[in-house]
């Protein structure tokens, strides 16, 4: 231990999982907020997580897009010698890899609050991270086991902003890309909304429209981009108002910036459930559901079902004029008295705080710094 300095500076390999753009964005914020603390920061991480990361913070990025879970475990086997600590942003699945790899793994989770039963890497990981929702805090004291490796944050936001409305309508599309359907079906339903949301303004605003790389070459849209976290919060805290996905990230975004918020169809369970809890607790401006369309989707069957039958009412959506008209008048509907006032949102960042980075980032450090002691012991 004699070559190691007084102050550890420990090695972080961070992940995320590529299912919308929230794991990515967390993992994004924390790797800035990580890089003047930690000696060295690495990603390693497929599909649209790649998007939202970049050298620096990161030393290294490591694709692993279209490698099979051996490729991937021996990619992790030749990382391990040069990290302390293992971070990923819920890819349950690399999180057990990196584990067998020899890495010492915390993992961050936006969803404690919504999984029916935590993947078993939750608990063999020696720090969880549970972002602060509801039932969060009540999930993690029921669970002995989980409790003793759980910190509960608040959201990874930044500190709130005013919300200084301008010209602009935001449409935020994060959150369309998962492993379960085509980027075609993201793509038709970004189209959608795009051509609804243009539809209904009636005020010459124009519309900036945000989404992952490859729904916005699929779209081929001069109006469409894609944006870093700390740009998207400032066309959020901009905009008018804003039509957005219904993830989780975006609406503690929308609490960080004071955007009024139309939400938009889910195009997932989680999405679902998060909007239904967003207007029971009186934290929501306007929403949009797909029976607002005449169109149901059942959400309890298994996941693969569900995303099926959302595809199949997306492309139903795209075939049919009278759903598509249908579509334009009820975000004009529900549109209409948006941007009067700032975003019920804000009241989430009110029940569960703000600036969770910095709660998370002490904890990765201090789990990370242990282990490169414990290493540098084992060495001696």
């Amino acid at each position: 231990m004699a070559d190691r300095p007084a102050t550890v500076r420990p090695r972080l390999l961070l992940n995320a999982e590529p299912f919308g753009f929230g794991p990515a964005a967390a993992v994004a914020i924390l790797a800035d907020a990580l890089a003047p603390l930690c000696g060295g920061l690495g990603y390693v991480g497929d599909g649209l997580t790649l998007d939202l990361q970049r050298r620096p913070p990161y030393a290294a990025v490591h694709d692993t897009t279209g490698l099979s879970a051996p490729e991937r475990l021996a990619l992790l086997r030749r990382l391990a010698p040069q990290y302390d600590l293992f971070v990923s942003a819920m890819d349950f699945e690399a999180a057990e890899l990196a584990s067998r790899a020899g890495l010492d793994v915390a993992v961050y989770d936006a969803l404690t609050w919504y999984w029916p039963t935590l993947p078993p890497s939750a608990y063999a990981a020696v720090l969880y991270l549970a972002q602060d929702f509801f039932g969060v805090r009540e999930r993690i004291e029921a669970d002995a086991a989980l409790r003793e490796r759980a910190v509960v944050v608040p959201p990874i936001i930044p500190p709130r902003r005013e919300w200084r409305p301008g010209g602009h309508v935001l449409v935020n599309l994060g959150g369309l890309q998962h492993p379960y359907w085509e980027t075609a079906d993201a793509a038709a339903y970004a189209r959608l909304v795009l051509e609804a949301v243009r539809a209904a303004r009636t005020d010459g605003r124009p519309v900036v429209a945000a989404t992952s790389r490859d729904v916005a070459a699929a779209l081929d849209d001069p109006g469409v981009g894609t944006y870093d976290h700390a740009a998207m919060l400032n066309l959020m805290s901009g905009a008018s108002y804003a039509c957005m996905t219904p993830g989780l990230g975006n609406m503690y975004d929308a609490a960080a910036t004071g955007v009024p918020t139309l939400w938009l169809p889910p195009v997932n369970e989680s999405h679902a459930a998060q909007a239904l809890l967003l207007a029971e607790h009186g934290y929501c401006d306007a929403r949009l559901d797909w029976p607002d369309l005449g169109l149901v989707i059942d959400w309890a069957v298994p996941l693969p079902a569900v995303l099926d039958s959302v595809a199949h009412v997306v492309r139903q959506l795209a075939a049919e004029h009278g759903l598509r008209k249908r579509l334009t008048e009820q975000v004009a509907k529900a549109a209409a008295g948006l941007g009067l006032a700032p975003g019920r949102a804000q009241g989430l960042a009110d029940r569960f705080g703000d600036d969770g980075m910095r709660k998370a980032t002490a904890a990765l450090v201090r789990t990370a710094a242990a282990a490169a002691v414990a290493k540098g012991s084992a060495r001696s």
